[in-house]
């Protein structure tokens, strides 16, 4: 029979163990893609990680650039180019966002803590990739031409390459924000929405069908 002291440490696990296990990752990816934009996208993209954590995430990157890849199809249905450049960069972030709109829906806190890492990383990939955008350093998929560099194109459409480093430091803070609120989520009450059972309110009215 478990004791309250051992409830208690059991408790306190449960509601901790994502934020133990996404800790050090945190880290890294912050690391990581600060390499990237400080520096040299290239150190991010030879960045070594630590051989626990390396399967987690490189499978997590190369999951974010397939659906960043089609998301340049799916967009590009729609026959404007710009849509279809930005399809890419669109898609890795809305995916993570469904999830977490999903699991905040359920009042699913690990899967919000899971769903908040992979947004954060999400934006902090494209934070790198902006910063590329005036040297465009990033050996592209498929070996395309420097001319092809998503971040290039669309904001000298938008006349603002000029501007791409702020822009680039603007996108991974909102990731690291991501990433926090992920970390800190159990300190968050999170209450379930009143439910108003409009049935029961019809049938007292006399007007169920």
């Amino acid at each position: 029979m478990m004791t309250d002291q051992t409830e208690k440490y059991l408790l306190f696990a449960k509601k901790w163990i994502i934020t133990a296990l996404l800790f050090i990752p945190t880290i890294l990816i912050i690391h990581q893609f600060w390499l990237a934009i400080a520096r040299n996208i290239l150190m991010a993209v030879n960045y070594e990680y630590p051989l626990l954590f390396a399967p987690m995430l490189i499978t997590l990157d190369w999951v974010t650039l397939f659906i960043h890849e089609a998301g340049h199809t799916i967009f590009g249905i729609f026959g404007f180019r710009f849509l279809a450049i930005l399809g890419g960069t669109l898609l890795q972030i809305l995916i993570p966002t469904l999830i977490l709109a999903s699991a905040y829906w359920n009042r699913q806190k690990w899967l919000m803590q899971l769903s908040l890492f992979w947004l954060g990383f999400s934006w902090l990939d494209t934070a790198a990739y902006c910063s590329d955008a005036k040297y465009q350093n990033l050996p592209l998929i498929g070996n395309l031409p420097k001319s092809a560099h998503d971040f290039t194109n669309m904001l000298n459409q938008m006349g603002l390459l000029d501007y791409y480093m702020a822009i680039a430091w603007i996108l991974f803070s909102i990731g690291v924000a991501c990433l926090l609120v992920g970390l800190f989520l159990p300190l968050i009450n999170i209450k379930k929405p009143a439910f108003v059972d409009l049935s029961s309110d019809l049938e007292e009215a006399g007007l169920d069908i």
